[in-house]
């Protein structure tokens, strides 16, 4: 369970430095790109919570092992070890009040073996008028149900091929594919502009993006419309066909708005 709360986020971590006023979020790169480094041996989560996640299919994703600016040290990691660890927070017996008690206002160092903390992606695109394209989530998705949000996002997925482009860059436009119908050849460009750790799910490391498209209103809702129909034929729906381009906190997600704040559109 994770409490959807900026306020209290940004409370409950005071003694960090947000990365603008009202987002829950520590920047800890700025770069346009990082070097990519293997760790060596196999990360083994200390689950102290006992979880078992019932997975349709679990994923091998990037997990940050550490951080050595401007360089990523990377494992491969099981989708469900984040399950298990970044996503339980805020239940009844969950790693939040663990971690408090420990740590205090601060969030818990990349080393803590209770959290994977698997890297995600996300990404805002503009349309050809210069508004932000933020699809509403689907009522039943994990994380963020429901809020207008990020024109895309996910968990960056392990390729053996080492490099910020293949790992993040082209993940993202993966997702922004899945989610939304949007092809590399529909983004005039792509670039990243912030790399943080996420209050919500202590500390997970989070790479934002920004890109812009040439597409018009109609052409973005017809490929929209084939992406949710591919959507409901796999049985998982992600987006609403419901599109906003002006948000406030109120109604968005935590992370559109953030992703929104380190935009440069």
């Amino acid at each position: 369970m994770l409490r959807y709360d900026a306020a209290w986020l940004l409370e409950l971590y005071a003694d960090e430095t947000p990365a603008l006023p009202g987002v829950p979020y520590a920047v800890i790169g700025t770069e346009p790109h990082y070097a990519i480094e293997r760790e060596p041996g196999e990360f083994q989560l200390a689950n102290v919570l006992g979880l078992r996640p019932d997975l349709a299919y679990d994923e091998t994703v990037v997990r940050l092992a550490r951080f050595d600016p401007p360089t990523l040290h990377v494992q491969p990691c099981p989708y469900s070890l984040g399950v298990k660890s970044n996503y339980a927070m805020d239940g009844e017996g969950e790693l939040r009040p663990l971690l408090r008690r420990e740590y205090g206002r601060r969030l818990p160092p990349l080393n803590d073996s209770r959290l994977s903390n698997g890297i995600g992606t996300t990404a805002i695109v503009f349309d050809g008028e210069g508004r932000p394209y933020l699809p509403r989530r689907a009522p039943r998705q994990s994380v963020f149900p429901g809020g207008y949000h990020c024109t895309a996002s996910g968990e960056a997925v392990w390729r053996d091929a080492l490099s910020f482009e293949t790992l993040f860059t082209d993940n993202i436009v993966r997702e922004l594919e899945e989610e939304v119908g949007l092809s590399r050849n529909d983004l005039d460009w792509i670039r990243p502009v912030a790399f943080c750790r996420e209050f919500l799910r202590a500390g997970k490391p989070q790479i934002f993006f920004e890109g812009r498209t040439s597409l018009t209103e109609s052409e973005l809702t017809e490929r929209r419309r084939a992406a949710i129909a591919r959507q409901i034929a796999a049985g998982h729906q992600e987006v609403m066909d419901d599109v906003a381009h002006t948000v406030t906190p109120a109604t968005c997600t935590i992370e559109c708005w953030a992703n929104l704040s380190f935009c440069r559109s």
